[in-house]
C-alpha cells in the first residue's frame, strides 16, 4: 500500500487540482489562494504590527470573476477529509458561497450551507451541476433573465467583475455587497441600502454594479447623485472603466448622449430659465437606476422630489453608518423592503468600520482623551471676579453657567481655544509635527483661530507658509486646498481646520490624526468623522491613525466601531486579588478616588476606586499577569502589570505624578485655562498588542527557519542567507524595530534579539561583540593600516551587522578621508575580492564568539 506522505502543497498540485480538471473546472472559474483577509493591523507602542493574511485554499466560480459558489480548504493526504470543513464553512460564510468543501484528495466532504446537510463525495460536482444548484429553480438566477425592457439578457449577476490589468479587484465583501444589490433588482424590488464603513469601497461597489447591469444589457442608464462636487467628481473618476459613457449634470445642462449620469443634488433641483427644475428636463422613465451617495445625509426633503421623478427607477442609497435615530428616516425609505426577523428595516448588506479593522482593510486607531479646566462649566460670576472680560452684545443676556457644548456657539472662549491648541502643538511635535491633521471646529470663526494658532505655534516650527488651512465653505479656495491636502505626497497644507465640510465623503487616506474640538451629538456625524482617518495609505505607510478627543466625543464608540475582542487563553475569573495604595509621588499624600482598571490582554476584567486613604482592593482575578490601569484627575496615568499569582500582587504602591503645568499656562483675556487631563484609552479590542503574544509569534517564525540557536548562528554569519531569513522574518512581522521595543534592548544586534527571543540565549551587546573579535581580527588581518579595522567595528557598534556586510561601508568617512573611499581600500588591500573576503571574514568573527552581555 502506498503510504500517504503528501504535503498539503503536494497533495493539491497532484491529488486536488487533477479532481477538478476531472470535473470540468477550468482555470478561468478557480480561483486558488483567495485573498479573503490581509491581517489585522495592531500596535505595539507606536509601531503597527499585522496580523498573517488568511487566503482560502481554493474558490469556485460560476462565471470567470463571476459569483462564488464554493469554497475548497485542502488538508494533507494522510488527514481526515473533512478536517478542513470548519474553515471552509468560516470562508464559505464569509463570501456568501452556498457551498463548503473540505479534502484530502482521496475523499471530499461537502456541505450545503442553505440546508446544512452533509455528504460524502469521491469527485467534485461539475460547474454545471453546482451552478444548477445554486439556482435552485429561481428563474432570475437563470444564465439569461428578461430585462425591465421585455429583452432576453445575461444575467448581471454572473457577469464578470469589471477588470483591467492593475486594476484592483473586488474584496469578498464588496463582492457580497454586489451579489446583494443584484439580486434585490432581479428579485423585483424597488429599492435597496447597503451600509458600509468610510473607506471601504462604496464608490468602487456601486461601479460594478452598474457595470454588470450595463455590460449584460439588464440597464441601459444610471444616475449617481452627491451632495457635494468634490464627491460627485470622486465617482466620476471611480467609474473610469466606463470612459466616454460617463457624463456630468453642470450648468443646467443634461448630457442625455450619455448612459450613466454624475450630478450634485443641488444642480438637479436648480430652476432653469423657463421656471421648472433641471431633473424635470428628463423624462420620468429615463434612469433605470439612482444612486444616492451618503444618503443619510441629505434627508429626504432633499432629494425626494427627484426620487419621486425617477420613480420607476431602482433607487440605491449608500451610507457609511448603521441605523440611529437621526438616520431613521433613511432607513425606513431605502430599506423597507428588506425587514429582519424583529420586523424593522435594515440594510441588504452592512459592513461595519469594527469589520474593516478585523480584516486588516481599515486602519486601527489610538484614542487621546483630553480635558481643560472649564469643561465641567464656566461661571461667568466666577471668571468676573477673577478678572476676565465679558462682552455682551446689545439684545443679549448672558447666561449664569456655560457648559462646554455652549463654548463657542453661545460663548466665544479663545483662550480655551489657544489652550487646546498649545496641547495639541505639543502632540503634534511628540508623534510627528508633518502628520497630516484634521481638526473639527464649532464655527467658521471658531475654525480661523484654530488656523491661525496652529499657524502660529508650528509654522515656522517646520518652515511652512501653509501649514495650516481653514477649509470651510466662506472660503474662496476651498477646493483646490482640500485637493491639495488630499494628496499624501503634498508638503503642504498639514493641518486643516473644518466645521463640517470634510465629515464625510472626503478621500484622503494620509491623515493620521482627527481632532474634536467640536461637541458631537449625533453618533452618524460621529462615525463619519472617525472615517475620514480609517483609510490605509501604502504611500505614506500609514497603518493606524490617532483620535485626539478634547470634546469627550469617543463616548459614542459603540459595537459598530470596535474591532472584535481577541479571544483569551484560560479562565476570566478566579479567587485572586490586586491591591493596593496610590500615592502622590511628590509628598507621599494619599489620593482617594483614583480610578482603578484591571486587564488581562486588553479584556477588562474589574474597575474599583481608591477610598480616602488612597487604598484599593480588587477581588475574584485569575492566577495570570495582569495590567493595571491608575489614573486621578490632574495626574498623570499610570499603567502597571502585576503577577496575581505573586503575595507582591496584593501590596502594590502607585505613584502618581502631577504633569507640569509651566508650559501648559495661558492667561489670556483675563480667562485662567490649563490642561486638566490628558488619558490615552484603553478601548480593550485588541488593537494593543501584547508584547508576549508578539514574542510567542516571533519565537516561532524564527525556529521555522532555523530550528536551533547553532543553524541562526551560521546563518547569520553569511550576507546572503542573513538576507533570506530577515525577509522571511519581515513578512512576518518580526523586525529589529520592533523587537528592540519589546526586549528593550537597542545595544545589540538582531541576531542577539533573534537568539534571545528563539532560543533564550544571553544577548551581547555589539560593543562586546566587536571587542572580542578584534583580537582575531588583528591576528588574522596583520597587515592592515593602522585604525582601519578599528573604523569598521565602530561602524558595526553604530548599527550592526548589516552596517558592514558591503563595500558601501568605505564610502563614508572616515575611510573616505584616510583611505581613499571604495576604490582606495579596494587597492590597499589587493583588490574586490579581497575586500569581499575581509567583510565575509568580519562577519563571521562577530558572531563567532560569545560573552555574557
Amino acid at each position: 500500500m502506498m503510504s500517504m506522505t503528501r504535503s498539503e502543497q503536494e497533495t493539491r498540485v497532484e491529488l486536488i487540482d487533477p479532481m477538478l480538471v476531472t470535473a470540468g473546472w477550468r482555470d478561468a472559474l478557480i480561483e486558488r489562494e483567495y485573498a479573503h483577509r490581509a491581517g489585522r493591523v495592531r500596535l505595539l507602542g507606536e509601531q503597527p504590527v499585522r496580523d498573517d493574511p488568511q487566503f482560502a485554499d481554493y474558490v469556485l466560480r460560476g462565471e470567470p470573476r463571476g459569483p462564488i459558489l464554493a469554497t475548497i480548504e485542502a488538508k494533507p493526504e494522510s488527514h481526515a477529509a473533512g478536517a478542513g470543513m470548519q474553515q471552509a464553512l468560516a470562508y464559505a460564510t464569509d463570501l456568501g458561497a452556498p457551498f463548503a468543501f473540505s479534502t484530502n484528495g482521496r475523499e471530499i466532504v461537502e456541505q450545503d450551507l442553505r440546508t446544512a446537510t452533509t455528504r460524502r463525495l469521491t469527485a467534485f460536482p461539475t460547474p454545471a451541476e453546482l451552478l444548477t444548484r445554486w439556482q435552485d429553480g429561481r428563474a432570475w438566477r437563470g444564465v439569461e433573465v428578461t430585462n425591465p425592457y421585455g429583452e432576453t439578457v445575461p444575467n448581471p449577476l454572473l457577469q464578470p467583475a469589471f477588470s483591467l490589468p492593475g486594476a484592483p479587484s473586488l474584496r469578498y465583501y464588496q463582492e457580497r455587497a454586489v451579489s446583494a444589490v443584484l439580486e434585490e433588482i432581479l428579485v423585483g424590488h424597488n429599492r435597496t441600502l447597503l451600509s458600509l464603513a468610510t473607506g471601504t469601497g462604496k464608490t468602487f461597489i456601486a461601479f460594478n454594479i452598474v457595470h454588470k447591469l450595463l455590460a449584460s444589457g439588464y440597464f441601459k442608464r444610471a444616475l449617481f447623485i452627491a451632495d457635494r462636487i468634490t464627491l460627485r467628481d470622486q465617482a466620476y473618476n471611480e467609474f473610469g472603466g466606463l470612459g466616454d459613457r460617463r457624463g456630468v449634470v453642470v450648468n443646467g445642462e443634461v448630457p442625455l448622449q450619455r448612459d450613466v449620469h454624475f450630478a450634485i443634488y443641488q444642480s438637479l433641483y436648480a430652476e432653469t430659465a423657463s421656471g421648472g427644475r433641471v431633473f424635470e428636463g428628463y423624462p420620468r422613465d429615463y434612469f433605470d437606476l439612482v444612486v444616492i451617495d451618503e444618503c443619510h445625509r441629505s434627508g429626504y426633503g432633499d432629494w425626494g422630489a427627484i426620487l419621486e421623478h425617477f420613480s420607476g427607477a431602482f433607487h440605491l442609497g449608500m451610507t457609511a453608518t448603521p441605523k440611529q435615530d437621526d438616520s431613521i428616516d433613511t432607513y425606513a425609505f431605502f430599506a423597507s423592503e428588506n425587514l429582519g426577523e424583529d420586523g424593522q428595516p435594515r440594510p441588504i448588506y452592512e459592513y461595519s468600520l469594527g469589520s474593516g479593522i478585523d480584516d486588516g482593510f481599515l486602519a486601527t486607531y489610538k484614542v487621546t482623551r483630553v480635558k481643560t479646566s472649564v469643561d465641567e462649566g464656566l461661571v461667568i460670576h466666577d471668571a468676573l471676579e477673577r478678572g476676565a472680560e465679558l462682552i455682551v452684545p446689545e439684545g443679549t443676556t448672558a447666561r449664569d453657567t456655560y457648559e462646554m457644548r455652549k463654548f463657542e456657539r453661545e460663548l466665544v472662549v479663545p483662550d480655551r481655544t489657544r489652550t487646546m491648541c498649545e496641547h495639541l502643538a505639543g502632540f503634534l511635535r511628540t508623534h510627528g509635527a508633518l502628520e497630516k491633521t484634521m481638526v473639527f471646529c464649532v464655527t467658521m470663526e471658531h475654525a480661523e483661530l484654530v488656523r491661525d494658532e496652529m499657524q502660529r505655534l508650528l509654522g515656522s516650527e517646520t518652515g511652512r507658509n501653509l501649514y495650516a488651512a481653514r477649509i470651510v465653505s466662506e472660503e474662496r479656495d476651498a477646493v483646490p486646498l482640500l485637493e491639495q491636502f488630499q494628496l499624501s505626497d503634498s508638503s503642504e497644507p498639514i493641518v486643516v481646520t473644518t466645521v463640517d465640510l470634510l465629515s464625510t465623503g472626503v478621500n484622503a487616506p494620509s491623515v493620521r490624526n482627527i481632532v474634536f474640538m467640536k461637541p458631537i451629538g449625533s453618533v452618524t456625524m460621529f462615525k463619519q468623522i472617525i472615517g475620514r482617518g480609517s483609510r490605509l495609505d501604502a504611500r505614506t505607510n500609514k497603518q493606524f491613525f490617532r483620535i485626539i478627543d478634547y470634546t469627550n466625543a469617543t463616548r459614542l464608540f459603540d459595537d459598530w466601531d470596535l474591532p472584535t475582542q481577541p479571544p483569551i487563553q484560560g479562565p476570566l475569573t478566579g479567587a485572586l486579588v490586586v491591591a493596593g495604595t496610590v500615592v502622590d509621588a511628590e509628598t507621599r499624600d494619599p489620593i482617594a478616588g483614583s480610578a482603578i482598571s484591571v486587564r488581562l490582554q486588553g479584556r477588562a476584567l474589574a474597575e474599583a476606586s481608591t477610598g480616602p486613604n488612597g487604598e484599593f482592593r480588587v477581588e475574584g482575578l485569575p492566577g495570570a499577569v495582569v495590567d493595571v490601569y491608575v489614573t486621578a484627575r490632574g495626574y498623570t496615568r499610570r499603567q502597571l502589570r502585576a503577577d496575581t499569582t505573586d503575595p507582591g500582587a496584593a501590596e502594590l504602591l502607585v505613584e502618581l505624578r502631577q504633569p507640569s503645568h509651566a508650559d501648559r499656562r495661558i492667561r489670556i483675556s483675563g480667562v485662567e485655562v490649563t490642561i486638566a487631563a490628558e488619558v490615552e484609552v484603553e478601548l480593550g479590542d485588541g488593537s494593543v498588542l501584547q508584547s508576549s503574544e508578539y514574542l510567542t509569534r516571533a519565537r516561532a517564525a524564527v525556529r521555522e527557519m532555523v530550528p536551533t540557536n547553532e543553524d541562526l548562528r551560521v546563518t547569520w554569519q553569511s550576507r546572503a542567507t542573513r538576507a533570506q531569513l530577515e525577509e522571511f522574518l519581515a513578512g512576518r512581522q518580526i523586525t529589529r524595530e520592533v523587537l528592540e521595543i519589546v526586549l528593550g534592548r537597542g545595544d545589540v544586534d538582531t541576531f542577539d534579539l533573534l537568539a534571545t527571543v528563539a532560543f533564550d540565549a544571553a544577548p551581547m551587546s555589539r560593543d562586546a561583540r566587536a571587542a572580542a573579535a578584534r583580537p582575531h581580527l588583528m591576528e588574522r588581518h596583520p597587515h592592515l593600516p593602522e585604525g582601519f579595522l578599528d573604523s569598521v567595528l565602530d561602524k558595526f557598534r553604530i548599527d550592526g551587522v548589516n552596517e558592514v556586510s558591503t563595500s558601501e561601508v568605505f564610502g563614508v568617512a572616515p575611510f573616505t578621508t584616510k583611505w581613499g573611499g571604495v576604490l582606495g581600500v579596494a587597492q590597499r588591500i589587493g583588490g574586490p575580492e579581497n575586500v569581499r573576503a575581509l567583510l565575509a571574514d568580519i562577519q563571521s568573527t562577530l558572531f563567532a564568539t560569545e560573552m555574557d552581555a
